[in-house]
């Protein structure tokens, strides 16, 4: 009971930015179809924006997190306006995209380390206060943040579910000649997606950069974890997202309270890669029959 409450407790404050990130990157996957690898710097430049606000400005930590948030969307609308829609023109292939992505992701990295250096760059932020959940030690500002992501993974969730807005982007998802046919315009519906999941990237990267640091390769070590549990959670929307993204926050943190944490992630990407190559094998049979 103690592991699993080690677990839970820690997964919840050290992984829970990881649901806003896959909710963010899993919109432009649903919407565009593009596995966007530049989504990794999104992320990064969340974290470095928070930071650069509070630092230089002297804003706190949540006023700086609103400014970023906005700067990491616009950007996001940026990078889709000069390099993803005129990819969709010309109508590249997937594996083409991935491949102009990866480049931009190179470009985005290296332009961030120009301006801000190569070095970790840290937050000017308070002392918290530290408390006990359940036998766990946590700050006051981890309970805080796990409150203000779940909020948001489910203000997302809402907006994507319930709101006219949403179903204007299920329906573009479904079918694009349709969605035009009925009145949706694509080009606004899609400018709005790309700010959003580029404002989930940004938050998320200024959560996990004022617990830790912000550094250029921030967003890249976590990507991969992001764009399994988006292919995995995916299949069942959205939801499935915050599940999977719960469910791999709360399980990666209670292997790395039994083994080293590289092993720990080596073994829940093999689980990921097993679960998606089953899903397919299924899918495959389903299919023929």
């Amino acid at each position: 009971m103690d592991f699993v409450a080690k677990a839970v407790v820690i997964g919840l404050t050290e992984q829970a930015p990881l649901i806003l990130a896959a909710m963010g990157m899993a919109l432009i996957y649903f919407l565009s179809k593009v596995i966007n690898v530049a989504y990794a710097e999104t992320i990064t430049l969340g974290a470095y924006f928070t930071m650069w606000f509070n630092t230089t400005f002297g804003l706190s930590f949540y006023a700086s997190m609103i400014a970023a948030g906005i700067l990491a969307g616009l950007l996001s609308v940026a990078t889709y306006l000069l390099v993803f829609r005129p990819a969709h023109l010309r109508k590249v292939g997937m594996v083409e995209v991935i491949i102009i992505s990866l480049g931009l992701s190179v470009f985005l990295r290296h332009g961030l380390q120009f301006v801000f250096g190569y070095s970790a760059r840290f937050f000017d932020v308070p002392s918290p206060t530290y408390l006990s959940v359940l036998g766990v030690g946590v700050t006051s500002f981890q309970i805080t943040a796990v409150v203000l992501v779940i909020a948001l993974a489910l203000g997302l969730y809402w907006f994507v579910q319930k709101t006219n807005y949403g179903q204007q982007v299920r329906a573009l998802a479904s079918d694009e000649s349709l969605a035009k046919v009925s009145g949706i315009n694509p080009l606004v519906v899609t400018l709005m997606i790309w700010f959003i999941a580029g404002m989930a990237g940004g938050l998320a990267g200024a959560f996990w950069g004022v617990g830790a640091s912000a550094k250029p390769g921030l967003g890249w070590d976590r990507f991969l974890l992001i764009l399994l549990v988006v292919l995995v959670g995916g299949a069942w929307g959205i939801r499935g997202v915050i599940l999977a993204g719960l469910g791999t926050g709360v399980l990666l943190s209670g292997l790395k309270l039994e083994i080293p944490p590289l092993r720990a992630e080596i073994l829940l990407l093999v689980a990921f890669i097993v679960i998606l190559k089953l899903r397919g094998d299924r899918s495959h049979e389903t299919a023929k029959v």
